[in-house]
């Protein structure tokens, strides 16, 4: 009786042991079967979209008073349309517009043209061009009408700053009324007529119009932007429709 009570839990260590032994086999058999991870290219480059939805729409506007910013706001194939600050343009009939491309990394320039000054208002501070771009332009997409803006909500201001090709600054919105907001992303002269955009929806919320001054020296963070609400009622207006 007692042989046959060893000869069982002799058995029984035996079947544990073979147990144990098994898993780490069997572990290693499963992870073969994970799927190799893909190796990206070596001109890769993350941030390609927010090139494409961000930089790419923005234009350098220069007149022989000056170098401001604009965005376009719709392509067709009869024209293209670019919203800017009415300060910019002033009284011009006519400017002279720098696109430009940006891919893998590589910002060069597309295209330099001659834009018609389709219109100007002074009291909302914004103006629109029309130009024909024989290459493949990127458009920016407006903010809905009923956009709701809030302190702390991130955003990024894009424009020529120094007269450069476009880049962008990023900051929050700091304050916020009727007739203008304010940001905290640094503004500069030649971003005047660029577009700031909604950080998370990288739709555009306003245009960047001022800089304050403070005994005689610019406060780049804290800067002036059009509402997409006061955009709207101009393009509606006149009866211009942009992407949403």
């Amino acid at each position: 009786m007692k042989s046959t009570k060893l000869i069982i839990a002799v058995a029984l260590i035996v079947v544990v042991i073979s147990v144990v032994s098994v898993m780490p086999v069997n572990t290693i058999e499963k992870t073969t079967y994970l799927r190799p991870i893909k190796m990206l290219s070596l001109d890769y480059n993350p941030y390609q979209k927010l090139y494409d939805e961000l930089l790419y729409p923005v234009v350098r506007i220069t007149t022989t008073d000056g170098i401001g910013s604009g965005v376009i706001i719709s392509a067709t194939d009869s024209t293209d349309l670019i919203l800017t600050a009415a300060h910019v343009v002033e009284n011009y009939s006519a400017v002279s517009v720098t696109v430009y491309s940006y891919n893998n990394n590589k910002q060069s320039i597309l295209c330099v043209l001659n834009a018609s000054v389709v219109l100007t208002d002074t009291n909302k501070d914004l103006a629109l061009l029309s130009v024909l771009c024989d290459s493949v332009v990127k458009t920016a997409k407006l903010a809905p009408k009923d956009y709701v803006p809030f302190l702390f909500n991130p955003v990024y201001a894009v424009g020529c700053s120094l007269g450069l090709p476009p880049r962008p600054s990023q900051g929050i919105i700091t304050s916020i009324n009727n007739k203008s907001w304010e940001i905290s992303a640094p503004i500069l002269p030649g971003n005047s007529g660029g577009p700031v955009y909604d950080a998370n929806t990288h739709k555009v919320i306003g245009i960047a119009v001022w800089v304050k001054t403070y005994q005689g020296q610019l406060i780049t963070t804290m800067a002036g932007v059009v509402p997409i609400q006061t955009i709207y009622k101009l393009l509606e207006e006149y009866n211009v429709k942009a992407m949403k």
